[in-house]
């Protein structure tokens, strides 16, 4: 038996034959601490900080199509539109409330008692309250000092909270700000004061890098010991996943996501990349059910008008098409010995894709056309394979697209004597 046999993967936590093959060390316990076999709480923001991606809007109808599809899903906050933004937006999460679906749903508003008073008149039990923390801004844009700002958040969760509401808060644009006793004054004494159910850290333009998210996390744990921590970001430096697994490490309990990336200018983490990178790289335990991912990925992208690019990480329509020779090769060479996940991370099926399909274009090599050789019972000979290959990369680069199995057909045609 050879030393590297699949058997001696079987049983390891980052090779599933049926499911992945991931890097052996993401699980080591110098790497692994604090992250596999945690919980997460996914909350989802599809229909809130997704809309305001630009030009998008949901109307009533789609706010409850989409709320439907997350809970299915398992999502277990639903954070569901801001009810000052419009009396649509009002009508809409009105009707996603009469659903009484599992999911927590959670209205976003501002530290101001009109908010307040329009998400109770909407429906929801839970609100989300939000104030930016950069200093610079609340005194040069808004006249604020600490202990104004500090003021104003309290006063606004304890009204929610004396009207009923399960009341959380989220200070935005904090990462920006430089002064680490600031951060300090304004959460201990919002948490003392008024006693949030959880608060929000946030990385509202993307601008700290995974390090320094770790940081935020620790001084607020020192902090706050006793106050669940969650984590919001956005992407503009695509580290916004790589930030996530940082918040998590230092305590984050729950992280905020959009379905296909959608948010303001790069758009939020994207849900079904967290999903699958919490589940699958390092096994955290999120609760969702991962083989429906890409259903309501095509879902959000039909109803937001905004495609999804065809190489997107997780749901991207063109990531389980293998052209390359060597891919292909190494592919048919690896199902015979045995493993299942050749030369992807995940099967397909996993997030609810179609299968793996070995493609005909211009990267194209001979195994390739020896498998639709195959497919449609030709034979050829070893030099008719390599001038039908040729005639493939041809046409493929000529093209700059797949070829189809006619297309290919037609060539066999011309080559094989």
């Amino acid at each position: 038996m050879a030393t590297y046999s699949i058997d001696r993967l079987k049983g390891k936590p980052y090779f599933n034959n049926n499911g992945w093959w991931v890097c052996a060390y993401n699980f080591d316990p110098e790497v692994s601490k604090n992250l596999t076999g945690k919980k997460i709480t996914i909350h989802d923001v599809t229909l809130r900080d997704g809309e305001q991606t630009f030009g998008v809007a949901f109307s009533p109808e789609e706010r409850v199509r989409i709320a439907e599809a997350l809970d299915d899903l398992k999502i277990p906050r639903i954070e569901v539109g801001m009810p000052p933004a419009s009396p649509e937006i009002r009508e809409g999460i009105r009707r996603v409330m009469q659903r009484n679906l599992k999911a927590e749903i959670i209205a976003f508003i501002r530290t101001m008692k009109e908010d307040i008073d329009k998400a109770i008149d909407s429906g929801v039990k839970s609100v989300l309250l939000e104030h930016i923390i950069n200093p610079y801004a609340c005194e040069n844009a808004y006249g604020v000092d600490k202990a104004q700002v500090v003021d104003r958040i309290v006063a606004s969760v304890l009204y929610a909270k004396e009207k009923g509401l399960k009341a959380a808060f989220m200070g935005w644009d904090m990462t920006r700000g430089d002064d680490l006793d600031y951060i300090r004054e304004v959460y201990t004494s919002i948490v003392r004061q008024s006693a949030p159910s959880y608060l929000v850290v946030v990385d509202t333009v993307g601008v700290a890098v995974p390090r320094a998210v770790g940081f935020i996390f620790r001084k607020l744990k020192e902090w706050l010991p006793n106050t669940p921590l969650e984590f919001h970001t956005h992407n503009e430096f695509g580290l916004a996943n790589a930030g996530i697994l940082e918040a998590i490490r230092e305590g984050a309990t729950a992280v905020h996501t959009a379905f296909n990336g959608l948010g303001e200018r790069t758009g939020n983490a994207a849900t079904e990349e967290v999903v699958a990178m919490l589940e699958i790289m390092v096994g955290a335990k999120t609760g969702i059910v991962l083989d429906r991912l890409m259903d309501v990925s095509i879902l959000v992208e039909n109803l937001s008008r905004r495609k999804v690019p065809l190489m997107k990480p997780v749901v991207g329509p063109g990531l389980f098409g293998l052209e390359t020779g060597i891919g292909v090769d190494l592919h048919r060479k690896m199902l015979k010995a045995g493993f299942h996940v050749p030369i992807q991370p995940f099967l397909p099926e996993v997030v609810g894709q179609n299968p793996i399909k070995l493609v005909l274009g211009k990267n194209s090599g001979a195994a390739t056309i020896e498998y639709y050789l195959d497919k449609l019972g030709l034979k050829a000979t070893e030099d008719e394979v390599q001038e039908i290959t040729e005639q493939v990369k041809r046409e493929g680069r000529l093209q700059r697209a797949l070829l189809t199995e006619s297309q290919f057909a037609k060539i066999c045609k011309r080559v094989i004597r």
